[in-house]
């Protein structure tokens, strides 16, 4: 049997030990609780590149604003190798910027 295959008997065997009883009902009461708002906001992204000597980095604000950034590397470097330090160049610019939650 695949691993898929399994899953889902053991899925459907707990579901089958644990069911929910007729006169349950959903309850939205909590007393004693406090209600509180949080605010969500949309992380950055940031895009990033490098070949040879170029390397280039996008950073893109939770309000869509997009700030570009290119580089210079002091060495030619393979594609592999320009690509990593791009990512570094561009994960120290986002720590001095103070910025918090990312999507890279």
């Amino acid at each position: 049997m695949s691993q898929k295959v399994v899953k889902r008997h053991a899925l459907t065997d707990f579901l089958a030990d644990h069911l929910v009883p007729d006169n349950w009902e959903l309850s939205d009461d909590f007393p004693g609780e406090g209600v509180f708002c949080v605010d969500v906001f949309s992380p950055w992204e940031m895009y990033f590149g490098g070949l040879g000597v170029a390397a280039g980095v996008v950073l893109v604000s939770p309000g869509k604003h997009i700030l570009p950034y290119s580089f210079t590397l002091t060495q030619l470097c393979s594609n592999n190798m320009a690509a990593y330090k791009t990512l570094i160049l561009g994960l120290q610019m986002v720590i001095e910027m103070g910025i918090k939650d990312l999507h890279v």
